[in-house]
């Protein structure tokens, strides 16, 4: 239980366990006892184990009251004005950039190993210049979120920098650095293109883009490309 013990304190505080950084206590990830451990700790904690062969992940199931990301931590993230309509822009940010990186439909979903903040803007404009009755439609019909507000938001943001109004350019790095600070992409060339890490590459292709999650996401996408034809 000791080493059990030892392995669940890195995976709460890091989120992960690697044989790079710990191979001693990787090493004891394999033992069988110690595993099945991990695994009733699992599911009484309501999170998941995803193991790849350099490391084993933890992720929090979704409604997880303790390790998982809230919409009140984006808005403390976001400012001390920022309503929910602004945590739910964060996620719909957020959620472009992952099908950005992933969105390929070979073997390795991975289909481009960088993103300029710029280029995100503009998908975001694209995609949320639709109309609001579109919006309404092809949004709302699946989940329970105002998207039309959430467009609405992201149109009303300056397009520039301007003192008086948030740029969309902020808006898109404030959802970069809450990606960044679960290690799960970095910033480079100054602060002007973002990069997967490898804990973010290895979470997608093993755990989150299972046959199921890729064909509700894609279909999603696709409704709304279709809308703009």
């Amino acid at each position: 239980m000791k080493e059990t013990l030892q392995i669940l304190k890195i995976l709460l505080t890091d989120g992960e366990l690697n044989d790079t950084s710990n191979p001693a206590r990787f090493a004891d990830f394999k033992d069988p006892k110690v595993r099945a451990e991990l695994e009733e700790f699992a599911e009484e904690l309501m999170f998941t184990l995803v193991e790849v062969p350099h490391a084993v992940y933890l992720v929090p199931e979704m409604d997880n009251p303790f390790l998982s990301l809230t919409l009140g931590d984006l808005r403390k993230g976001i400012g001390s004005a920022a309503r929910t309509v602004d945590a739910f822009l964060q996620c719909t940010i957020m959620m472009v950039i992952l099908y950005l990186f992933f969105g390929g439909k070979n073997t390795d979903p991975l289909r481009t190993p960088f993103l300029q903040i710029k280029d995100i803007v503009a998908e975001l404009d694209r995609r949320l210049a639709i109309p609001e009755e579109q919006a309404a439609a092809v949004w709302q019909e699946e989940m329970e979120i105002n998207f039309t507000q959430v467009a609405q938001t992201w149109n009303n943001l300056s397009i520039r920098e301007d003192s008086r109004r948030a740029s969309r350019e902020e808006t898109v790095l404030k959802a970069c650095r809450a990606l960044e600070k679960q290690k799960l992409i970095g910033f480079y060339e100054e602060g002007t293109e973002i990069r997967p890490t490898t804990r973010l590459k290895d979470l997608m292709t093993n755990y989150y883009l299972s046959d199921e999650r890729v064909a509700a996401i894609q279909s999603l996408f696709a409704r709304e490309e279709n809308s703009h034809a």
